[in-house]
């Protein structure tokens, strides 16, 4: 980077309001390193070869204004503008810009001087907008530069081809710019703010009104619902009280019956002690006799084992005797049966050994014969694979010979059928050449023919489409008309819906007044018996005037001052005369009950007729600003002659006059007494007069909807029938539309057939000429080919005979061979046969051997064993005997204890018996005891059964108490008796069969909604909130529908204006740049709505005729854009403007005029332009080189140019044609010597320690102007710190001139 000192030839010294003051970037695109940019007012130029990053620089301003769009950052996704890597270093995953404003507190309204926006994304898809390092949304940072001439849609920043996009864009979209300039686009987004919330607006009311119309029928059903909940309530209120005596009643008798049973369970207490005593008597002497008989028991049971014991000795050893002389009988038998065995073995022995031995005879001489025959075997075997071999070797040639004859067959067939074929083929090609020769000459006839049709059609064509032209415009006029009145008649309907809704809703509201005034809920019980109209106190006609509210007729501005003054009042009902109120109260008295009531008789007492006192000053009657009903004005004079009216509170004399009452407007009552009191009702139908003048004021509402909503009927069938007849009108033009257009598409079918066809016909004659040329030199190419196979043929066809006579001979060679080889075939196999059959024998008797050998050694086992059994059958006799010896010695000692313990166990057993009867006559006296015991319990336990019912259903009406009335036994002595008739209390009988008609009654009422009163009083209030919601909405509506008009015709005059400057500044502009010529801005396709017509360019350059812009040169486009682009500047510039690239299409002529605008707008804005030319380079006050080093990574050089041979051009005032504009000469610099190399080398030195420079010195000039004598480059290493970006400044060598 370099810049100017302020004190060089085109130096400036400026300070716009507002200018870019830095750039910082990390990891966007290829500026991987923190780059920083510093800059300064004025003219900045970015430089560098291609492809080094300069139009990254752009990029990064662009992205970290917000900008979406990936194809407008030269990407195909978002994530395209992070670092992605080179082949030395890894892809980072964070990209981060931060652009920064200087003095900006004006035109940002901001508290801050400096403005630093950052935006930052991640590899991973999630990103971040900062300002001054605090996150916000893109749309924060849109709003904070709307109208400013910054952002990445105004004409700030213009990249590579996007200024000529202006030029080449559609009108509607060129507009953009102009609203930029204009300031209105924070209008239009404020527009469309406001249109969002009028369509929020409509739909709210539409659900307010499902809204209403649901309560309103949610009122009617709670209506009826409230009704039963009141009949339902007095119904249970008699029940409590019936229910809480008879509970009473209930709990007094079951108490005293309580008392009694605990006294008669204190005295059968006291019995059962008496008989628990002698029954535990009893029970210790049953239990000693029990316990001698158990231990007799069990001496019985021990001499009872003991015994058995012995006499099962005794037995066992008997039984021992027995089994052991049983099976010395089975061992004798076993013994002789083995000895018989053994000797049948041994014969068996002797025949198996004389068998084995002849066996082994027949054996050897088998083996003998099996030698022979397997050598005679093998001797044939050799002789038939000699003569096989033989054989295969004749068949193969015979082989070989047949497959040559097939394939000279083969080989004759092919070509005889080649020749049919070729034969075939030249007649077909014959009569193919006479086809195309025919249909040549035809196609000619043919081409010639539609040729003339083509034009006729072409003709008829124009014409019809012409006619198309003029029903199209007829058609759209009818649209328009037809537009016009749509939306005429969209308006009426709309104000004919808004006014049926406010009609329905005024109704909805008198309806649910008059149903409120009908029921005389506000008015106590007396007051609704004398307004039901079935009259229950049987008046007589007339008696009955009706309620005080609906005597007087007053205006809404009087109307709080009316009912504070009647608040007391205000529920009265007014009577013919004082003798009616009289009987009336006699009647409601007679009836009983509550039946309160206010009256008032509408004839003034006599006393009353005095005159009223004179007004204090200021004030005025109430009775002058009401209107009062006939009948009532005497009353009505009484009640109000000295009640006077104050405007305010200021107007109320202090003190008042004795006898008089002021009211204020407001509704604040003063009395002469000192009292004073203030009324503001909760709602509209508060009270009855309230409720009155609310139904009335509605009513002449509704009268006023009615006569509007007649008006817009009459204007509405009127539209409607204009709009019925633009409809055919229209439809009739459609049709004559549709039809020319049909036609027109017919006749134009019929053109492109006409032109394919002739096209076909063309087509096909060249290839027809082309096929009979071919088909020509196929038939002589034929020819030759044929003779060729024919001498072939004829050569295969002499050779077939003597081919024939060789094959004949080696056949009967092959026959004579395979008779001899068959004959000793059949001698080889009957040797095989025999040698089969000698070994079969051999292998059978080898089988023979092994079984009678396995049969010896089998028996030679069974002998053995059987000698060893025999041996043991004696041994166990021996042992068996020894035995029963021993135990018949031992049998009498046993036989004599068995005796003895058989006789003590009689004993025991006598014993035993004596104690069972002893304890039988024990255990019936202590089964009476226990009888007597348990019918004394029986009856404590019946009078316990009968005192816990007691108790549970004393409980039970002490549960049902607090479960139905939430009472305790004290409240309930404290509940009062209900007041009973002339009968007086009623018997508890009475009481409970009152008790269950009350319980029918309430039963037979079915589901009540307890809540059903506050329901109907809560949607009464709801109903009243969302009708007064519904008149903010409409009011809210009217207020946007006054924004959008206040701010399209706000807009629309400030486009005006600015579009008018623009034309006039964009005029001056053009003929400055082209030194002369012609060009205007003019509004297209809808010029009387300036928000939504186009912007086209017209542009004549010096010396040529009006044309399209898009005619033009990319030299006189970008002039014509840039024209346009400073015409915008006049009226506001851009804080800083930033150009890619603009002035690559410029010569040096119109170089010199463009940067000359430059300068003279560098008094409002900032430039920073990307440029390769010299001559804005050499006009700039600030230099950025860019390069790259490093392959894929920007870098920002640091540079210091003494000199860079190249003068700033003059603007000429008019073109010379003649001869082409020439360079002012270059300035001169003395001649330096040799000798001052080495200082420039020191000094170079010395400004890289200065720069604070890190890294090597490296020079890229491929891209850099070229001095005279050689600049001194340097790499500024950029590092992150802020201090290595500041701009140096440019200096002067001191040798130069």
């Amino acid at each position: 980077m370099c810049s100017r000192r302020p004190d060089e030839p085109g130096g400036r010294d400026r300070s716009p309001n507002v200018y870019l003051k830095s750039l910082e970037m990390i990891g966007f695109k290829s500026f991987a390193d923190r780059t920083k940019l510093q800059f300064e007012p004025g003219l900045i130029a970015i430089v560098g070869p291609n492809g080094c990053g300069k139009s990254n620089v752009s990029d990064a301003i662009r992205w970290v204004l917000g900008e979406q769009r990936p194809t407008a950052l030269r990407g195909t996704k978002m994530l395209d503008v992070l670092f992605n890597g080179t082949d030395a270093r890894p892809a980072m995953n964070m990209a981060e810009v931060s652009i920064t404003f200087a003095d900006c507190d004006k035109l940002l309204d901001t508290e801050f001087n400096e403005i630093t926006v950052s935006r930052r994304i991640f590899r991973s898809g999630e990103g971040a907008y900062f300002i001054n390092k605090n996150p916000c949304r893109l749309r924060d940072i849109q709003r904070l530069f709307m109208g400013t001439g910054i952002g990445t849609t105004s004409y700030s920043v213009m990249a590579q081809g996007q200024i000529d996009a202006i030029l080449s864009s559609r009108p509607e979209d060129r507009r953009g710019v102009f609203e930029e300039a204009a300031g209105i686009t924070k209008f239009k987004a404020d527009r469309k703010e406001a249109m969002r919330k009028l369509d929020q607006t409509e739909a709210n009311l539409l659900r307010l009104a499902d809204v209403i119309r649901e309560v309103k029928r949610q009122i009617g059903s709670l209506q009826r619902q409230a009704g039963k909940a009141r009949r339902y309530q007095e119904l249970k209120e008699e029940l409590r009280g019936l229910d809480l005596f008879v509970i009473r009643r209930r709990l007094t008798v079951l108490d005293a019956r309580l008392r009694e049973l605990v006294a008669e369970l204190a005295e059968l207490a006291g019995r059962d002690a008496a008989g628990q005593e002698a029954v535990a008597t009893a029970e210790e002497a049953a239990a000693a006799i029990r316990a001698e008989i158990v231990e007799n028991e069990r001496h019985i049971s021990e001499m009872g084992e003991a015994a058995a014991q012995d006499a099962a000795k005794l037995a066992h050893a008997r039984e021992m005797i027995t089994v052991s002389e049983q099976r010395i009988a089975e061992y004798q038998t076993w013994s002789a049966r083995d000895t018989r065995e053994a000797a049948e073995t041994r014969e068996q022995l002797t025949s198996l050994r004389e068998r084995l031995t002849a066996m082994a005879a027949e054996r050897q001489t088998l083996e003998e014969q099996l030698r022979e025959a397997r050598g005679q075997r093998d001797e044939l075997q050799q002789r038939v694979t000699a003569e096989r071999q033989a054989i295969d070797q004749q068949r193969r040639e015979l082989q070989g010979e047949r497959d040559k004859s097939l394939e000279r067959e083969r080989r004759a067939t092919q070509l005889q059928n080649r020749l049919t074929g070729m034969e075939a083929r030249q007649r077909a090609a014959h009569v193919q050449r006479e086809r195309l020769a025919a249909e040549q000459a035809h196609l000619a006839e043919t081409s010639a023919s539609r040729l003339q049709q083509r034009d006729a059609l072409a003709a008829s064509l124009e014409e019809l489409r012409a006619q198309a032209q003029q029903d199209a415009a007829a058609l759209a006029t009818i649209e328009e008309e037809r537009r016009g009145t749509d939306e005429e008649l969209r308006g009426i309907r709309e104000r004919h819906g808004q006014l049926s809704s406010q009609r329905a809703a005024k109704r909805a509201q008198i309806d649910l007044l008059t149903e409120q005034e009908a029921r005389a809920e506000s008015f106590p019980g007396g007051s609704r018996l004398l307004l039901d109209a079935k009259n229950p106190l049987k008046l007589d006609p007339g008696v009955v005037l009706g309620t005080l509210a609906a005597q007087f007729k007053v205006s809404a501005r009087f109307r709080p001052a009316l009912e504070a003054v009647l608040r007391a009042w205000i529920d009265a009902i007014v009577l013919r005369s004082a003798g009616d109120a009289t009987e009336v109260l006699r009647r409601l008295i007679a009836r009983g009950g509550p039946a309160s009531a206010r009256l008032i008789a509408a004839e003034a007492p006599a006393v009353e007729n005095q005159p009223a006192p004179p007004a204090p000053e200021g004030l005025t009657p109430l009775a002058d600003h009401l209107e009062v009903a006939e009948a009532f004005a005497p009353a009505a004079g009484a009640l109000l002659k000295r009640v006077f009216l104050a405007e305010t509170l200021e107007q109320v004399p202090s003190p008042l006059p004795r006898g008089i009452t002021v009211v204020t407007l407001a509704g604040t009552v003063f009395h002469a007494n000192g009292f004073c009191e203030h009324w503001m009702p909760e709602g509209q139908s508060a009270s009855p007069l309230a409720r009155r003048m609310a139904i009335e004021d509605a009513t002449g509402q509704i009268e006023a909807i009615d006569a509007e909503l007649a008006d817009l009927k009459k204007r509405l069938d009127g539209l409607v029938g204009q709009q019925e007849t633009q409809a055919r009108s229209q439809t009739q033009a459609r049709q004559r539309l549709d039809e020319s257009r049909r036609q027109a598409a017919q006749k134009e079918g019929e053109w492109q057939s006409v032109c394919r066809d002739v096209k076909r016909d063309e087509e096909r004659q060249r290839v027809v000429g082309k096929e009979l040329e071919l088909a020509v030199a196929q038939a002589r190419s034929a020819e030759e080919e044929q003779a060729g196979l024919a001498g072939e043929l004829e050569e295969l066809v002499n050779g077939r005979a003597a081919f024939s006579e060789r094959l004949h001979a080696l056949q009967n060679a092959l026959q004579e061979r395979e008779t001899g080889y068959q004959a000793q075939n059949q001698t080889f196999a009957e040797a095989r046969i025999r040698e089969s059959a000698l070994a079969q024998q051999l292998s059978h008797h080898i089988g023979q051997t092994e079984i009678y050998e396995a049969r010896v050694t089998e028996l030679q086992r069974q002998l053995e064993g059987r000698s060893q059994g025999v041996q043991s059958y004696d041994e166990s006799i021996r042992r068996l005997t020894e035995q029963i010896s021993t135990t018949q010695a031992q049998l009498e000692p046993m036989r004599q204890r068995a005796d003895e313990s058989r006789q003590k166990l009689e004993a025991l057993r006598r014993q035993r018996d004596a104690k069972a009867g002893a304890l039988a006559e024990a255990e019936n006296k202590l089964a009476a005891r226990r009888q007597a015991l348990e019918k004394l319990r029986a009856s404590h336990g019946a009078l316990e059964v009968e005192q816990a019912e007691t108790r549970l259903r004393r409980q039970n009406h002490l549960d049902r108490l607090l479960a139905d009335y939430q009472l305790n036994p004290a409240q309930l002595v404290a509940e009062s008796d209900p007041k009973w008739g002339t009968d007086g209390e009623p018997t508890i009988e009475k009481a409970e069969a009152r008790l269950a008609v009350l319980n029918r009654d309430i039963q037979e009422m079915g589901p009540v909604n307890l809540v059903a009163i506050d329901e109907y009083k809560t949607l009464e209030e709801r109903f009243a909130l969302l009708k007064a919601q519904e008149e903010d909405l409409l009011k809210a509506k009217e207020q946007v529908l006054d924004l959008l008009r206040m701010i399209n015709k706000k807009t629309s005059e400030m486009f005006r204006e600015t579009f008018e400057q623009a034309n006039t500044n964009f005029e001056h502009m053009f003929t400055k740049l082209f030194n002369g010529g012609t060009a205007k801005l003019v509004l297209i396709e809808n010029p009387d709505d300036p928000l939504e017509c186009g912007v086209e360019i017209i542009a004549r350059p010096p010396g040529k005729r009006l044309q399209s812009i898009s005619l033009l040169s990319g030299g006189e486009r970008t002039m014509t854009a840039v024209s346009l682009l400073f015409a915008i500047y006049m009226i506001k510039p851009s804080p800083f403007c930033l150009l890619d690239e603009l002035d690559a299409s410029l010569d040096d002529s119109n170089i010199g005029r463009f940067v000359q605008a430059l300068k003279d707008f560098l008094a409002q804005s900032q430039f920073l332009i990307i440029t390769h030319n010299r001559h804005t380079i050499a006009s700039s006050d600030i230099v950025y080189g860019v390069t790259m080093p490093e392959k894929g990574v920007s870098r920002i050089l640091s540079m210091r140019l003494p000199d860079i041979g190249v003068r700033e051009l003059e603007v000429v005032a008019e073109p010379q044609p003649e001869a082409p504009p020439t360079l002012p000469p270059k300035r001169r610099r003395r001649k330096k010597t040799e000798e001052k190399t080495e200082e420039k080398t020191a000094k170079k030195k010395k400004t890289t320690s200065a720069d604070k420079t890190d890294g090597p010195d490296e020079t890229d000039e491929a891209d850099l102007p070229e001095p005279d004598d050689s600049a001194d480059l340097e790499e500024s290493e950029n590092t992150g710190d802020a201090e290595d970006t500041v701009p140096a400044t440019k200096e002067r060598d001191s040798d130069d001139t």
